[in-house]
């Protein structure tokens, strides 16, 4: 809830600056932004404070209280699991083998020595009833996990029993763990009444100075006076919640493939890959707005209220409603158009401001809008939960959860050959669909939001996941990989030059090529509208007519580098309100991969223990520059820009030597 060590600010606030003779306020002598920075600047040299906090952690030897200033948060987490299995194979005859497994997991829930652990007292998943009157109390973040049975087959098979095929296959299920540092960053130190940040009011106007010492500062609340949040919060951090029904992550894997010898040593490989992933750790906003919400007084919904003000309705049912809790009273539909952040929504969505059409941020700005210090539809409508189901937490209430999917199926081509007459190399060939509603572990960014490509993952609605079931972000529709190594055929004893001199073979004999290569197709990406037309979490996407996933190609705009050409821009276009957008999560593919590294190296070995290494190394040998991805909001101006982003990096050549002795 903020820093242990307090933080002292020098800013002018309302200090007083009587003694130094400065020009007035809105004096034609010094205008007021160098004012305040002259204020400001002299606060700094004589150390008059202007703001004193500190945050403070509760104690552990009497949690009723908050510790001393300065006392660290010191938390011990324990994750406790036990694991069991029997594992065993079969030679069921000379050319076939099975092997048969069961792996039996206990996962527990979360436990903690010195401080509890805390959790809402009512459900807040989705679903769950609204309420103002969440409180924190001791118990279990989930509940434990008794039914983690993970079988495990799978055989081998040498059908011309020639030592030289090979045909296996086998199925698992496997159980994932939770990663602890969400737990830690964004769960114990985040519940009420755990930390608080404490901050000196009125000491502006003090007139106190450092030099001085340090003003003292005690928390204002008991920890079990916070663990009740008011009814009304619009802090914009909000609060991190672990779903009680989370499930530990299930994996389904399943593999067939065919291994073939071939002449020369060669060897080739047919193998199918398939993966299905349930009960993934996910994320999202339980306090998404519904931009549906209707009252009984009122024909129209507040999508349809919108709409009708946006199109030049003077007066609206719900809106005068929500205002003034008149139906009748058309002052509420002027209030709704004067607010400058609502008006902005109210333009066509052609408008240069781009935030036309926004019905999702509307609702959120009329959800928290006060009346003194209390929420004002709870006043004009009875009805604090009208938009909003948690209003305590109305900057968000991130609920984390085990409701995500994922399904990958891959097709792999494999050409080796084992190190023979100096040649060896692997060349491998991917052609594979992945396909999810959430693409990456949640840890840190708990739930992405906005228009950021990760935000894709979090749900458009909360009552609907499927609507992010879409291509992977890494979805790599095809993926081209080799790896190779060629002892160069000159020297003595080589087919080239085997009988030069000792002196020319020591400078051109025993030299070493290797090297990698990587080709991959373009991974998928999000072309947002820029607006909230369907939800106040993430944006909705924008509308593309007639647009394949392959529209964009790297080109050159005006001097700059852009993936979509001006016909392929012009095909964009905003979606209304109400609407999540035609073109969905992931459904462009961005810029291609390409990339490959080379050494050459050779050894000089002047005795039995005496050698000496000189390798030439260069990274992205060609210089190729593999791009990022593009602008991909749709109102920023520059939809499709990509500039000088890039994944690679310039052309790295090294020179290294290694004595050895």
């Amino acid at each position: 809830g903020g820093q242990i060590e307090p933080q002292v600010g020098f800013a002018a606030g309302s200090s007083d600056f009587s003694a130094f003779g400065l020009p007035g306020a809105g004096s034609s002598s010094i205008n007021q932004t160098d004012l305040d920075r002259l204020r400001a600047t002299i606060n700094n040299f004589i150390g008059r404070i202007g703001s004193f906090t500190q945050g403070f952690v509760v104690d552990p030897s009497n949690p009723t209280q908050f510790a001393p200033a300065g006392t660290r948060w010191n938390w011990r987490a324990y994750y406790p699991e036990y694991d069991f299995y029997v594992q065993d194979t079969w030679r069921f005859r000379p050319n076939f083998i099975l092997d048969l497994g069961l792996r039996y997991e206990i996962k527990l829930s979360p436990s903690s020595k010195d401080l509890p652990v805390l959790r809402p007292n009512q459900p807040f998943t989705v679903g769950a009833a609204p309420t103002n009157t969440l409180r924190w109390e001791e118990g279990k973040l989930f509940k434990n996990d008794f039914n983690n049975f993970s079988p495990s087959v799978g055989f081998a098979w040498d059908p011309f029993k020639s030592g030289k095929t090979s045909i296996r296959a086998n199925y698992r299920l496997s159980y994932d763990r939770f990663p602890s540092q969400v737990f830690a960053n964004s769960i114990y130190q985040s519940a009420p009444g755990n930390t608080f940040s404490a901050s000196a009011t009125g000491i502006a106007q003090s007139n106190l100075l450092l030099r001085n010492g340090l003003p003292s500062l005690v928390p204002s609340l008991t920890p079990n006076q916070l663990r009740q949040p008011p009814a009304f919060g619009t802090a914009s951090g909000g609060i991190t919640l672990v779903d009680p029904d989370t499930q530990y992550p299930e994996s389904h894997q399943w593999f067939a493939g065919i291994e073939r010898e071939l002449k020369w040593n060669n060897v080739v490989e047919v193998n199918y890959i398939g993966r299905r992933g349930v009960h993934l750790f996910g994320g999202y906003d339980s306090n998404q707005v519904n931009i549906l919400a209707k009252d009984p007084r009122c024909p129209e919904n507040f999508l349809q209220a919108f709409n009708a003000v946006r199109g030049g309705a003077t007066s609206q049912c719900l809106i005068n409603l929500l205002f003034t809790g008149d139906p009748l009273n058309a002052t509420g539909t002027t209030t709704f158009r004067g607010i400058g952040s609502i008006a902005t929504t109210l333009l066509p969505s052609n408008d240069p401001s781009g935030a036309g059409g926004s019905v999702a941020t509307a609702a959120q700005v009329v959800s928290q809008r006060t009346s003194g210090t209390s929420q004002l539809i709870a006043t004009t409508i009875g009805n604090p939960f009208f938009f909003q189901r948690f209003p305590q937490f109305t900057g968000r209430l991130n609920v984390l959860d085990s409701n995500d999917v994922s399904r990958y199926n891959g097709l792999e081509f494999i050409v080796k050959r084992r190190l023979t007459n100096g040649i060896g190399y692997q060349v491998g060939y991917t052609y594979s669909i992945s396909k999810d509603t959430r693409s990456f572990d949640p840890t840190f960014t708990t739930v992405s939001r906005g228009s950021a490509q990760s935000a894709s993952s979090t749900p458009f609605d909360i009552n609907n996941r499927n609507l992010n079931y879409a291509y992977s972000d890494f979805d790599r529709r095809h993926v081209l990989q080799a790896t190779y190594v060629a002892e160069l055929p000159f020297g003595r004893g080589k087919r080239l030059g085997s009988d030069i001199p000792k002196a020319l073979d020591l400078i051109f004999g025993g030299w070493q090529l290797a090297g990698t290569v990587l080709w991959a197709s373009g991974r998928p990406f999000t072309v947002y509208s820029g607006i909230n037309t369907f939800g106040n979490v993430n944006q909705s996407f924008a509308n593309c007519n007639d647009c394949p996933r392959d529209l964009g190609r790297l080109i050159e705009r005006n001097g700059t580098n852009y993936w979509f050409s001006e016909e392929a821009a012009a095909r964009f276009s905003q979606p209304l309100p109400g609407e999540l957008g035609n073109t969905g999560r992931n459904h462009f593919i961005g810029p291609r991969t390409f990339q490959t590294d080379a050494s050459l190296s050779k050894k000089f070995r002047f005795t039995e223990s005496m050698s000496f290494d000189l390798r030439f190394d260069a990274k992205n040998l060609t210089n190729n520059a593999s791009f990022g991805l593009p602008n991909a909001t749709f109102n920023s101006g520059v939809l499709g820009e990509i500039r000088t982003n890039v994944t690679s990096f310039a052309r790295r050549i090294q020179v290294s030597g290694k004595f050895n002795f």
